[in-house]
């Protein structure tokens, strides 16, 4: 079943706006539960575009993923982001740092219902100024953990086939939580094409690749046995391929990493935030995502704050 509350905020400018969360819950057991914090239906894909480059990916349709923007700073594309609901943007922590210094708000542009970075849209892109930045408080610049922020929109957003909410998962503990662990998913992004830059370039087009979560404790044993010292925490989870070839790589960062059509559901779940990993797509060192689970109960309280 469906349950739903409202929550009546006054902003800051004096409008009232009513928030209306929406959980399905069934029982411990049901996978599908999701959490929409939107006042529409979340993670629908627009009409006419596919149900499933980034490194080993493909074109995505357009309107294939309408929660998925372009964060931009001096006119420039340089990290994606989730739209949770009509007024804010899901993204990485490290997205919003210059070195040490936090990245002042000012600076910041969102662009909803982009899909082709160097050419128009239909409907027209709309860019969006930004009035404040939430980074976790667990996130130091610099570093990877606690890496998730929240941007708020100086204007609330307008509906359509384009521009739509994410799903996110259920939160660690509650009904229907979920790990995800060994499940396909989909990473999206206008980052580059691959490692090496000299050879490659940033994609113009918005991309999407398949990969699969795996389960930490096989992560951590990947990557150790090339060598490196990378940690992976509750809060993070990885995706990718032990052959590699396939995953997400710079500029990619603050995107969604999506689980599509649990047994039978048309939603599409924003379960991670492409955060780090050890160069791009090279075997036994997959993606490593902020785990949106672990956060869900943070992104509430700043989500539906006066």
């Amino acid at each position: 079943m469906t349950t739903s509350c409202s929550l009546t905020v006054t902003t800051r400018r004096g409008m009232i706006v009513v928030f209306t969360l929406f959980i399905w819950i069934d029982s411990p057991s049901n996978v599908n539960a999701y959490t929409n914090l939107a006042d529409v239906p979340c993670g629908e894909i627009g009409s006419g575009s596919r149900a499933a480059r980034i490194v080993g990916g493909e074109n995505a349709a357009p309107k294939e993923f309408p929660w998925l923007v372009s964060i931009t700073r001096k006119g420039g594309h340089f990290c994606g982001g989730t739209i949770v609901n009509s007024r804010f943007i899901l993204t990485a922590g490290h997205c919003l740092c210059s070195g040490s210094s936090e990245i002042p708000a000012r600076q910041l542009r969102v662009t909803l219902g982009e899909y082709n970075l160097r050419g128009p849209e239909v409907p027209p892109a709309r860019e969006e100024s930004i009035r404040r930045v939430f980074i976790h408080p667990g996130h130091k610049c610099g570093g990877y953990i606690d890496d998730i922020a929240l941007l708020e929109l100086d204007r609330p957003i307008s509906w359509s086939e384009s521009v739509r909410p994410a799903c996110l998962p259920s939160s660690n503990g509650a009904a229907g939580y979920s790990d995800f662990e060994g499940e396909n998913a989909i990473a999206a992004g206008w980052g580059w094409l691959g490692e090496d830059t000299s050879r490659h370039k940033r994609a113009d087009i918005l991309q999407k690749v398949g990969v699969r979560v795996v389960e930490n404790n096989l992560c951590r044993q990947w990557y150790a046995s090339q060598g490196k010292k990378t940690r992976v925490e509750p809060q993070q989870m990885c995706a990718g391929h032990e052959e590699g070839g396939r995953d997400s790589c710079w500029a990619d960062s603050g995107g969604p990493l999506m689980v599509r059509g649990r047994r039978g559901t048309s939603e599409t779940m924003v379960v991670g935030v492409v955060s780090t990993g050890v160069g791009c797509a090279r075997p036994r060192l997959p993606g490593v995502y902020t785990r949106i689970s672990e956060y869900v109960s943070w992104i509430e309280q700043r989500a539906f704050q006066r």
